[in-house]
């Protein structure tokens, strides 16, 4: 589960023009009023997330439109760049684009057509959260991590970590909060919207929110449902404001 936007795209949308978004969005299945929401473990399905491993199998849409086929392996042990104690799964993503995509499609989906590289996701083992990975010069520089409650129901909130943003300079870029709330679906499933929402340090002006919608289940695993991004004009090199969907 990658609450925040994958490393590999934002550095090299920075480099192009930048990244990356998503709206926060509820959604939900029968009437809540007629019945009262369970009580769900989110610790354990996060965790359970988390440490076995995901895939997920995106249609693209909005503003930019195709597919993305995203797999991030079972955790193992291990130590980040800096050597601190980490789970680290692997993490390869292939995207398809419709032809004549615009630029900033291309840049931020930028493994179109492609056998889908590497990289290392680190996160950390008591909170499995994510973690700062230690790379010099820096990326993501995550602080406050919070564990996720072992009982939650609709109307549960709260905030996993915040983080600096350095996309690989010496410089800070963005600055933002990843939070979480519960919202009601079913009598025995709720719904977990994950935000990562970053600031341009620079203007103080919003640079992109990024929200994932999951399930989750009554045995207390989770099912990835779907993202909106939203990205804002001072973030993606004059383009424009983009809204992008993904679908799982």
């Amino acid at each position: 589960m990658n609450i925040a936007l994958s490393t590999k795209q934002l550095t090299l949308i920075i480099s192009t023009f930048i990244s990356i978004g998503l709206v926060a969005c509820g959604g939900g299945g029968d009437d809540s009023s007629s019945y009262s929401s369970p009580t769900l473990n989110l610790n354990a399905a996060e965790r359970s997330y988390v440490t076995g491993g995901y895939s997920t199998n995106a249609v693209i849409s909005g503003d930019c439109q195709g597919s993305k086929l995203q797999n991030t392996s079972a955790t193992y042990s291990g130590t980040t760049y800096a050597g601190l104690p980490a789970l680290i799964g692997n993490e390869t993503e292939i995207d398809f684009l419709v032809p004549n995509s615009s630029p900033f499609c291309s840049a931020f989906y930028n493994s179109n057509g492609g056998s889908g590289q590497v990289e290392k996701i680190f996160w950390d083992p008591t909170t499995i959260n994510l973690m700062t990975d230690g790379a010099n010069p820096p990326n993501y520089v995550y602080s406050n991590l919070q564990s996720f409650p072992s009982a939650v129901t609709a109307g549960s909130q709260g905030t996993a970590s915040t983080y600096i943003n350095y996309y690989g300079t010496s410089n800070p870029v963005t600055t933002g909060a990843l939070t979480w709330s519960v919202v009601a679906d079913t009598p025995t499933t709720l719904l977990w919207v994950t935000v990562d929402e970053a600031t341009l340090i620079a203007t103080g002006k919003l640079a992109y929110t990024s929200t994932t919608t999951y399930r989750i289940n009554a045995n207390n695993t989770l099912t990835a449902l779907f993202k909106v991004i939203k990205v804002y004009s001072g973030f993606t090199g004059g383009e424009g404001d983009f809204t992008i969907n993904e679908t799982y």
